[in-house]
Parts: C-alpha cells; structure tokens; sequence
C-alpha cells in the first residue's frame, strides 16, 4: 500500500498533484520549471556566485546548457522555507527528471492571461485521483464559494453579506469555458442599492450645520437642567458656554452619576439629527451611540473647559467642576463622599484628568479650536471608530456621510476670512485638526480599561447604562 510520502512532490516536498514534464510535482514546482524554460530564465545560485559557476543557459531548443561544476545543489529546496533558490530549484527538477523539450514554447509573444492555466485547483485534484487523496481533505474543510450562472443572476437581486470578488466570479466562469461548457446568455440584474433610494436623493442637506445647531439646542438645554438662573436666561439657542463662573460648583461624584443619563439622552437626540440614522439597523444603531457617549463624555468637558477660560477648573457637562491643581487636595471635588474615598478619587480620575488637560485641552486652545470645527471633531472621532463594528451596509453609509461631514468642514474653512485667500492653510487646519484624534482616542480607551477597574473590584457604584456602553454590551 503507498504510504503518503509518495505522493510528496520530488522537488520541494509538497502534495504532488500528478506527474508533470516528466517527474512527479507539485503544481507550483511544474509553473516554475515551464516559466524558466519557456522564457529562458538565467538563475545563479548565491552560494556559487563567487565561483561564477551556476548560470543556466538554453539553446534555441530550450535544452539548458551548465556548466561543470552545476550539478550539485547546494540550497535546500522544501515548500516550507520562504524563499527558495531558483537556481538549485531548476537543478532539481532536472535531476529528478523533468524534460525541457516537453514544455511547449508559445509562439505568440503576447499571451493572454485570461488563457492561463489554474495551478492549483480543486478539479485539477480530482482529474488525479492518486494524488489528491489528502488534497481534497483539506479542501473539504475550506469554506468555497462559488456561484452558478444561474444563481448570480439571482442572488445579485438582493443584497448579501458575503461579497465575491470579481476575480472569483471571472475563474468561475473561466472554469466553465474550458471544460466545453456553452456560456449562458443571461441579463444581469442590477444589484439592490445599500440604502433606500430616499437617503440617497435627499443628500441636499448639510450635516454639519444640522450638528452645529443640535450642540446649540443641547447648551440650552444644559441650562434648564443645571443652572439656577431667571427663565429668560436660561431660553435661547447660542454657541457660548452654557454655564457662566456662577452656575459651575465642585463636583458631586454621587450628582454627577445620577446625571449620566440625562447625558446619554442628549448624545442620542444628538444623533437623531443625523437623517440617515434610521437607515441604520438596530445593532448598528447602537453600536453608534455607544462610540458617540463615549467619545462626546471625552471631549464635552474638554471644549467646556476651554470656553469658560479658567484651566484650573475642568468643568463637566452636568456643571461641575473638577479642581486640576496638583496635588489635589481632600477638599471641594476631591474630598471624601459616602460612596467614593478621596484615595479612590485621585487612584482613578487624576490618571484621566492629566492626559485630557495635556492631550486634548491644550492642542484645542493652540490651534483655537472654533465651535464648528468641535461638532464635526465629535462627529468624526465618532463615526470614524464606529465603522470595524458595523454591518457592511451600515459602513458603506456612515462612510459617505463622514465623507460628506468632511467636505462641509472644508467649506466651512473656506467661508472663514483667515482661511478663505489660503488653500494651504486650509488643507493644514484640517490636517491638525485630524491629529487630535489620536490623544482622544487614547484618553478614550484609558477611560474604558479605567472604568472596567472600578467594575471589577467594586471601588465605587456606577450607573448601570453607561456600564453596558462601556462593556460593550447591546442587549
């Protein structure tokens, strides 16, 4: 009975797949050894270059021509090894008996790659049913896909997860001619669009300036919630702080978690501002709102940092404030609560507080960040993290609208006098204004680990929404 070492190939080891010119091989050891001929390839062993002595010649007859010392093959040549030496791997398929005069040279200099040969196919296996006996195992357990004249006709009217690539469906089809098949003459249908027809026409409008006054309305309303003002003070929609040096006061952690909630609920009528939001799918959905409440957590008190003006107060957006002095002292937002220690309060936040004043507050102040430019920053971050986990229809939309979010702040620059008589400081302002990504993204992701922390060793007691948001949990 044949053991399976005789079916290896008897140039570098692999599966063979039949006998070819001659000798027992694999698929790619027969490519290479008819591409060296047919295009009288010239190789020199590295090993042998000094001595100058491993030059493969070929006649007009395509027989090669050695010199003496050629016949030994100093590299080792398995299908393992990374990169394998051309001149010795030629070398050996001579001597394991390949014949060159077998190879058939095309007489056409131009050759059609469509024409070629698949090396390695699962039909090529099954014509050698001798040696295909441990191939096709494998190919068993390879998840193929293939598609039928037929069934592409079909399944291209309707919109499928998995995508073929057109160089799948082109070797199909290639596949079916060469086995004598008559190509079907059949009507290919339009695929299904990702989004509804009505999202795609209604592209009119402009998603930062939609952003840009939902920011306005959520800063009014701030100051209803939070602020203890006259009514006709706390009415009206304005780009300002909403909270003046008045209304802001030490923080409570124990307040400021009863107020998460009312945040998340602002970020997600935020959201809804955006009309393509209910083309999104549930999963989706919230998968963008997670990104959005903790991208908007890291960046709203950053920007309400900077428009109340005092960096020794890192306010929030219920309106208090965390003190930034170092050390920080167990008094006001540090001091010891029921819940929470002074010890606990420093070993978690002050960690969070450092890179958001280095990474995030001062870039914004030096590059002066202007409102709109702080809406389509938040926009951005969010979507742009949102799209490795999402459906592909989901992604294909969020992408064209970041893209459409992007050409509105490119216009938005060019309506700006400093901006509109350079192109080049355009194109620099919205450069830096994308490398604020990277210290937000960090500052995001320590807030992330940081808060699982807590979880874990039940330091202090969140609000069980943000939790699952943090946790990545849907359901």
């Amino acid at each position: 009975m044949d053991s399976e070492a005789n079916f290896d190939c008897f140039i570098c080891h692999a599966h063979a797949t039949g006998f070819h010119f001659g000798a027992q091989s694999c698929q790619a050891c027969c490519a290479f050894f008819r591409r060296a001929v047919s295009l009288k390839r010239q190789y020199i062993c590295q090993q042998k270059k000094k001595s100058g002595s491993n030059i493969k010649e070929f006649n007009k007859n395509g027989e090669n021509e050695e010199s003496e010392n050629s016949s030994s093959i100093l590299c080792d040549i398995h299908f393992k090894q990374k990169i394998l030496c051309r001149s010795c791997r030629f070398q050996k398929c001579l001597s394991v008996g390949m014949n060159p005069n077998n190879v058939q040279t095309p007489q056409k200099t131009n050759i059609n790659a469509k024409n070629g040969r698949n090396y390695f196919t699962k039909s090529g296996l099954e014509r050698n049913k001798k040696f295909a006996k441990g191939a096709l195992k494998i190919f068993e357990k390879i998840d193929i896909i293939t598609v039928s004249p037929i069934e592409s006709t079909t399944s291209s009217s309707s919109l499928s997860p998995s995508i073929h690539s057109p160089s799948t469906s082109s070797s199909t089809n290639c596949s079916s001619t060469k086995r004598g098949n008559t190509p079907l003459n059949l009507s290919i249908q339009q695929p299904s669009p990702l989004f509804s027809s009505s999202s795609i026409n209604d592209s009119n409008y402009d998603l930062l300036s939609l952003l840009v006054k939902e920011e306005m309305r959520i800063a009014e309303r701030r100051r209803i919630l939070f602020c203890e003002r006259p009514v006709a003070c706390l009415l009206g929609e304005s780009k300002n702080c909403p909270f003046t040096r008045e209304d802001i006061k030490p923080l409570s952690f124990q307040e400021f978690r009863r107020s998460i909630r009312t945040h998340i609920l602002l970020v997600y009528e935020w959201l809804r501002v955006w009309p393509a939001f209910s083309e999104l799918n549930m999963k989706d959905r919230v998968t963008l709102l997670r990104k959005c409440v903790l991208y908007h957590t890291v960046l709203d008190p950053c920007f309400l940092t900077i428009q109340m003006g005092d960096l020794e107060k890192f306010v929030l957006p219920n309106g208090g404030y965390v003190s930034t002095k170092f050390p920080p002292l167990d008094e006001g937002c540090w001091a010891d609560e029921p819940e929470i220690s002074h010890e606990t309060k420093i070993k978690i936040y002050w960690p969070l507080l450092v890179p958001l004043m280095s990474g995030c507050v001062a870039p914004m102040l030096k590059l002066g960040l202007k409102y709109e430019e702080f809406v389509a920053l938040k926009a951005i971050v969010a979507f742009q993290m949102t799209l490795p986990d999402i459906s592909f229809t989901g992604r294909a939309l969020v992408s064209r609208e970041l893209d459409s979010l992007c050409s509105s702040l490119y216009k938005f620059y060019g309506s700006q006098t400093e901006f509109n008589s350079n192109q080049l400081e355009k194109a620099e302002r919205f450069g830096n204004l994308i490398l604020l990504l990277t210290p937000i993204i960090d500052t995001a992701n320590t807030f992330v680990e940081s808060h699982h922390i807590v979880q874990f060793f039940d330091l202090w007691q969140m609000d069980s929404l943000m939790l699952q948001f943090l946790q990545n949990k849907s359901s």
